[in-house]
C-alpha cells in the first residue's frame, strides 16, 4: 500500500493565486468580517432581545474603550464599512463577466441600480429629518432615538436604519460608476469602422505642375455672305 503525500500549495503558487484573484480574496475577506459582526451581536442579543430593532449594534463599541480608548466604532459602522468593501471588491472581481454581458443586460442593470439609489436616497433624507426633529424635542442621546412610524410592534433604531440605508445608497452609487466604467472600456475595445472612401484634402503640387497643358484656340466664324461686287477705291 502506497501512501501519497498530500499536495500542498507552495509559497509561489499561493503568491500567484493572490495576484490573480486579489479582488476575490479582498471581497471574501471583507464579507467574512461583515458577517462576523452581524452574527456575533445578533447571537448576543438572543438571550436578552432589545426593545428597539438594531439597538444592540448601536449602544456598544468595538473594540471596547477599556482596550482601545482612542480607536473604536459602533458595530453597525464596522459592518457598513466591511459590507461596502465586500460589494465593491466583488464587482471588480467580476469585471470580465460584465464585459461579456449584452448591451441590453447592462442597461437593465443600470436602470435597476439607479432605482435602488433613488429609494435609498429618499430614506436617508427621511431618517435625518426625523432624527433632527426628535433630537430637538427630546434633547437626549441621539443613539436612543427610534422610529415609531408606522405603528410597529418594535420600533426601529434611527442610527441603525440610517447607516443601513446609507450603505445601500453608497453601494448603488459605486455600482453606477462601475457600470459606467464598463461601458467606457467596451467602447474603447470596439474598433471604429473605417469609411469606404476618404475625401482628399491635399493635392500633389508637383504632379499638377508636370501635367502638360494644351493651348486653347478660338476661331471666329461669320455667317454673312461674301460680296464680290464690292467696289474698291482706285489707287491714287
Amino acid at each position: 500500500m502506497k501512501v501519497q503525500k498530500p499536495n500542498w500549495f507552495s509559497g509561489t503558487e499561493l503568491k500567484s493565486l493572490a495576484i490573480r484573484r486579489h479582488w476575490s480574496i479582498l471581497s471574501w475577506g471583507s464579507g467574512l468580517v461583515a458577517l462576523a459582526f452581524m452574527a456575533y451581536y445578533a447571537i448576543m442579543a438572543l438571550g436578552n432581545p432589545p426593545s428597539v430593532i438594531g439597538q444592540q449594534f448601536v449602544l456598544t463599541e468595538f473594540p471596547p474603550q477599556s482596550i482601545s480608548p482612542w480607536f473604536f466604532a459602533k458595530p453597525i459602522t464596522w459592518f457598513s464599512y466591511a459590507a461596502f468593501l465586500y460589494w465593491s471588491f466583488g464587482l471588480e472581481a467580476q469585471k470580465k463577466h460584465f464585459l461579456n454581458y449584452s448591451d441590453g443586460t447592462r442597461r437593465f442593470l443600470f436602470v435597476i441600480t439607479a432605482l435602488i439609489a433613488f429609494g435609498a436616497l429618499y430614506e436617508i433624507f427621511f431618517n435625518f429629518m426625523l432624527w433632527g426633529a426628535l433630537e430637538a424635542v427630546t434633547g437626549g442621546n441621539p443613539d436612543l432615538l427610534n422610529n415609531p412610524y408606522p405603528a410597529l410592534r418594535d420600533p426601529l433604531s434611527l442610527t441603525f436604519a440610517t447607516k443601513v440605508v446609507t450603505l445601500v445608497f453608497a453601494m448603488a452609487v459605486y455600482s453606477l460608476y462601475y457600470l459606467h466604467r464598463v461601458e467606457k472600456e467596451i467602447d474603447k475595445r470596439t474598433p471604429t469602422p473605417v469609411p469606404s472612401f476618404k475625401k482628399q484634402e491635399s493635392f500633389d503640387v508637383d504632379t499638377i505642375r508636370n501635367v502638360p497643358m494644351t493651348r486653347s484656340y478660338s476661331f471666329a466664324f461669320t455667317t454673312e455672305p461674301r460680296n464680290s461686287n464690292v467696289e474698291h477705291d482706285p489707287p491714287n
